[in-house]
C-alpha cells in the first residue's frame, strides 16, 4: 500500500511538527516501509535540516521536492486538475502531519490533530492565527477518514471540539528515543556550575513567569543553581521578557533562544532538573526527552502530561508557583527523590518510541484504506 506524506514541515522545522514528521517516516523506513512511501516536498524554503538527518537515503522513500511557494500550490493543483497524491506518483493513503491541507485528488486522507489548544481562548496565541487554525483544524476532521491524536487527551479535544467520531480516532503517541542516539553509555559529566532546565518555546502557555517567581524562591533558600531557558521567544514572549527584566534573579537566568539539536542531550542530562509547567499541553515531548536523559522532572498534572509522564515525573498544579518551588527544591535538596525520579523517567521513557508510534500509524493507514463504514459525526450536547 503506497502511502503520500506531506513532508514539508520535516525539511523546514526542527522542534514541533516538523520533528514528528521527521522522526515517524524515519521509524516507517526502519521498520521497512520506505519503499512504500512517496513524501511531498514542495517548499520555497530552503532545508534546514541536512539530508543525514533525515534517515531516508537508500531506503527506496521517494522525496519529490522542487522550490514551489507553498501558498501558490492550491490555486496550481486546482488549475492542473491534480492532488498532492499525483505528484507523489500515486498513493492509497495520503497524511497530512500539518495544520495546512494539500488538495488531494484520490487518496483517502489521514490527519494528525496534535492538540486543541487553538480553540481556546485563554490567550495562549494569537487570535488571528488562533481563528485560522481552528478552521484548518475542522476541515482536516472533515475530509480525513483517520485523524490521529498523541494522547487520548487530545483523542477527548477532538471529539467534543472537533466533532470528530470516536470510531475514526487513532491513539499514536509520540517517541523520545531521539534524544538518546547520541547519548554516551556513560552518560556526560556533571558541570560545576549546576542549573535547573526548561526547553520550549517562550510563550503564554508555557508558563515561564510562574516558573521565574518559583526559581526566585530557590534563590532565596540559598540554591547556587541557574535557570538555564531553551527556546525562542513565540506569541506574548513580551510578558516574561518584562518579569525578567525586572527579577532579583535575573542574573541567574540564562535564556538560550538557539540551541542546536545536537546540544540538548548534554543540556538535558546535565541539568539537576527538568522544569515544565505548561498550562496546556496535547502531549508533551520535552519531559519525556529530559526523562530519557535521566533528569529528574516537574511538570503539570493538568491536561496530557499525567497521561504521559505518569508517576514518573513530580506533577504539580501549574498555576501556583510555591508547588513549582516546592517540588523543585525537593529535588534538588533530596538526592535520593531525585535518583527515584531519575530512575523512573528513565523507565517510563522507553516505552515511548518512534517505532511504535509508526506501527500505530500504519494500523491507522490500513483502516482508512480498508474505507471503515462511514460514521456521522458527534455534536456537542447543550
Amino acid at each position: 500500500m503506497r502511502v503520500g506524506i506531506d513532508y514539508r514541515p520535516a525539511l523546514t522545522h526542527r522542534e514541533g511538527i516538523g520533528r514528528y514528521t521527521r522522526e515517524l517516516v524515519r521509524a516507517l523506513v526502519e521498520l521497512n516501509y520506505g519503499q512504500h512511501l512517496g513524501l511531498f516536498g514542495y517548499t520555497w524554503s530552503g532545508l534546514r535540516v541536512g539530508r543525514d538527518e533525515l534517515g531516508i537515503e537508500g531506503s527506496g522513500a521517494e522525496l519529490v521536492r522542487l522550490r514551489f511557494p507553498s501558498r501558490w500550490l492550491p490555486a496550481a493543483l486546482k488549475r492542473l486538475g491534480r492532488g498532492a497524491d499525483d505528484l507523489v506518483g500515486g498513493a492509497v493513503v495520503f497524511h497530512h502531519p500539518q495544520y495546512n491541507l494539500l488538495p488531494v485528488r484520490e487518496a483517502v486522507e489521514v490527519a494528525t490533530i496534535h492538540d486543541c489548544i487553538y480553540m481556546l481562548d485563554a490567550g495562549y496565541m494569537d487570535p488571528a492565527i488562533a481563528a485560522k487554525l481552528t478552521d484548518v483544524a475542522r476541515a482536516m476532521v472533515a475530509r480525513a477518514r483517520r485523524v490521529l491524536v498523541p494522547s487520548q487527551f487530545s483523542g477527548a479535544e477532538v471529539v467534543m471540539a472537533l466533532g470528530a467520531h470516536p470510531a475514526r480516532v487513532s491513539h499514536t503517541p509520540l517517541g523520545c528515543d531521539h534524544v538518546t542516539r547520541d547519548l554516551p553509555p556513560e552518560g556526560f559529566p556533571k558541570v560545576a556550575e549546576p542549573y535547573v532546565l526548561t526547553v520550549s518555546r517562550v510563550e503564554p502557555r508555557k508558563n515561564h513567569v510562574r516558573t521565574l517567581q518559583a526559581f526566585e524562591l530557590l534563590v532565596r533558600e540559598g540554591f547556587p543553581h541557574r535557570w538555564v531557558v531553551a527556546g525562542p521567544a513565540g506569541w506574548g514572549s513580551e510578558d516574561f521578557e518584562r518579569a525578567l527584566e525586572r527579577s532579583p534573579a535575573r542574573d541567574r537566568v540564562e535564556w538560550r533562544r538557539f540551541v542546536p539539536e545536537a546540544e540538548l542531550p548534554r543540556l538535558y542530562s546535565q541539568a539537576d532538573a527538568f522544569l515544565f509547567p505548561s498550562l496546556s499541553e496535547g502531549f508533551g515531548l520535552p519531559p519525556l526527552e529530559a526523562m530519557a536523559c535521566g533528569t529528574p522532572t516537574v511538570t503539570s498534572c493538568v491536561t496530557a502530561m499525567p497521561e504521559v509522564c505518569g508517576e514518573a515525573a513530580f506533577l504539580v498544579e501549574p498555576t501556583d508557583p510555591d508547588r513549582i518551588f516546592e517540588a523543585t527544591r525537593r529535588i534538588l535538596a533530596e538526592p535520593e527523590i531525585a535518583l527515584d525520579y531519575s530512575m523512573r523517567g528513565r523507565a517510563r521513557a522507553r516505552e515511548f518510541t518512534w517505532r511504535e508510534c509508526a506501527r500505530s500509524t500504519l494500523l491507522a493507514y490500513q483502516a482508512a484504506a480498508r474505507g471503515d463504514e462511514d460514521e456521522p459525526q458527534l455534536r456537542k450536547s447543550l
